[in-house]
């Protein structure tokens, strides 16, 4: 069973996610250039949220980071085990994983992601089998022992066998030196494209100190940040039984789904902030819960949408996307359609025609009935 998102979201002048040269990114379709935000901006700015709103509890979150090493050093000096051998060992533990560390450094080359109960797990594992691993962390090659116990095999098993944390179950992790530990992600979400045509811009800004006692009126500093101005479709799906598999069960599967859901709604990248300030919500949300192959409705912009006939640029937008679900459902039908739920501004839902009778009341709602469909759950009335 698939979730699939379907957004639309105009942003003011804003630089969310920006490319090697400090440019918001962007692409062409339809053979126009478009505004773009990558997939990979979109899933960090949504862990970001729900870690912080969801009420999910730590354990189910995890990190991308170089610098495990320092984390499990602490765990398992924490455990009474004294710091050079702590030190060693960490490092041992993550060369597991595929992590390079070398000499004094803190961090290695590889990113690791993973949770904190992983982290809590590998270091619990350490500490039970000191006693075998401590004659091991001497001389010029320490190593872990590998014979009763193999404790690169015990650390696999862990983490291959545990419970993931929701973030590893959500977006899937792949660890070259680890097979066997690989995720396959229950998420897949594409880069939001403007549905109109780009026009990039830029601002020149200057800095001026205050605190200069010269007579010069002029600025200290010059400089140009590159923005524009786009009306977004953002689009996910989320299947729900690779995360049950990955999760274990479907109503830990369903709360994380839930959590993702109201994320993925509200997250909004960090990029550029403070200069512009570009909080803007969504438009519109649409979710479909679909058995088999999901469907973007992404090509309801190909030709780019632009205002007229008194309508503005969301008029259209949601006229556009609603006349492209007619035809979609014209030309493949809807039998493997589960569920079908869309909320707008009261304004922009005089536009619908074949969606018109799908309207739910709030965000609230949508997610509440989407996730209660997909995961054959009752619905809480006005709970994501």
């Amino acid at each position: 069973m698939q979730i699939e998102f379907h957004i639309l979201q105009s942003f003011p002048p804003a630089n969310l996610n920006r490319d090697e040269n400090g440019m918001p990114k962007s692409c062409v379709f339809g053979g126009r250039p478009r505004a773009r935000i990558s997939s990979q901006c979109q899933k960090r700015a949504v862990r970001q949220y729900y870690q912080k709103h969801s009420g999910l509890k730590p354990e189910q979150f995890a990190e991308r980071s170089r610098a495990w090493m320092p984390e499990l050093k602490s765990l398992l000096i924490g455990q009474g085990i004294a710091e050079p051998q702590a030190e060693i060992a960490a490092k041992l533990s993550l060369a597991v994983l595929g992590a390079e560390i070398e000499g004094d450094k803190v961090e290695s080359k590889t990113i690791l992601f993973l949770g904190r109960t992983e982290i809590e797990a590998i270091a619990a594992i350490l500490s039970k089998n000191w006693n075998a691993i401590e004659p091991g962390l001497t001389g010029d090659k320490p190593s872990l022992p590998t014979k009763d116990p193999n404790i690169p095999k015990v650390i696999e098993k862990a983490l291959a066998e545990s419970g993931k944390p929701g973030d590893v179950a959500l977006f899937g992790r792949m660890m070259a030196a680890l097979p066997t530990v690989n995720v396959d992600a229950s998420v897949q979400v594409a880069h939001a494209i403007s549905v109109n045509a780009l026009q990039q811009e830029f601002d020149f800004f200057t800095a001026v100190d205050d605190l200069s006692a010269s007579d010069d009126q002029g600025a200290d500093h010059m400089g140009e940040t590159g923005y524009n101005s786009s009306t977004y479709y953002r689009f996910a799906n989320l299947d729900t039984e690779q995360l049950v598999t990955n999760l274990g069960t479907r109503e830990n599967a369903s709360a994380i789904a839930k959590a993702f859901s109201l994320a993925f709604v509200k997250a909004i990248p960090s990029g550029y902030q403070n200069s512009f300030a570009a909080h803007s919500l969504p438009a519109l949300v649409l979710m479909v819960v679909r058995q088999g192959q999901p469907v973007s409705l992404v090509d309801a912009f190909e030709n780019p949408v632009r205002p007229s006939g008194g309508m503005s640029l969301l008029e259209k937008a949601v006229k556009e996307l609603d006349q492209h679900w007619a035809d979609m459902i014209k030309m493949y039908g809807n039998s493997d359609v589960n569920y079908i739920g869309i909320v707008t501004r009261s304004r922009l839902a005089e536009h619908f025609n074949a969606l018109k009778s799908d309207q739910v009341a709030s965000t609230d709602d949508l997610i509440s009935q989407a996730i209660a469909t997909a995961f054959n759950v009752k619905p809480i009335a006005g709970a994501a």
